[in-house]
């Protein structure tokens, strides 16, 4: 019994009266209802913050879709434009033949006044 007589009298439990223990228990109760209250506002925050989110999210998708569809455009436009390019050069000798057989049927003069203008 490491050293202590079986005749040691016992200490007193501090007890705690029931209205203490009433007390102590409707603190606790009041602050974990404070803690439920706050953490819901908490929630409520959050979740118009996601909604605001998640609505900007679609707005930045939509102007996302439509810079896309401006560029397409924009590519197409650069597509065309190459498609043309290439076809100058054909156009140009197609020119200068219908230049060469038109000159051919044409007088000294008219010849003149075409090739200084």
């Amino acid at each position: 019994m490491s050293g202590k007589s079986a005749n040691t009298p016992i200490r007193p439990i501090a007890f705690v009266s029931d209205e203490e223990t009433e007390k102590s228990m409707f603190r606790k109760f009041v602050e974990t209802r404070e803690r439920i209250a706050a953490a819901k506002r908490r929630l409520a925050i959050l979740d118009q913050t996601e909604w605001i989110l998640r609505e900007r999210i679609i707005e930045v998708d939509m102007e996302r879709t439509s810079v896309k569809r401006k560029i397409a455009k924009i590519d197409q436009k650069i597509i065309n434009i190459t498609k043309a390019s290439a076809r100058i050069p054909k156009i140009e000798r197609d020119i200068k033949k219908l230049n060469f057989r038109n000159a051919s049927s044409m007088r000294l003069e008219d010849l003149i006044l075409v090739f200084h203008h």
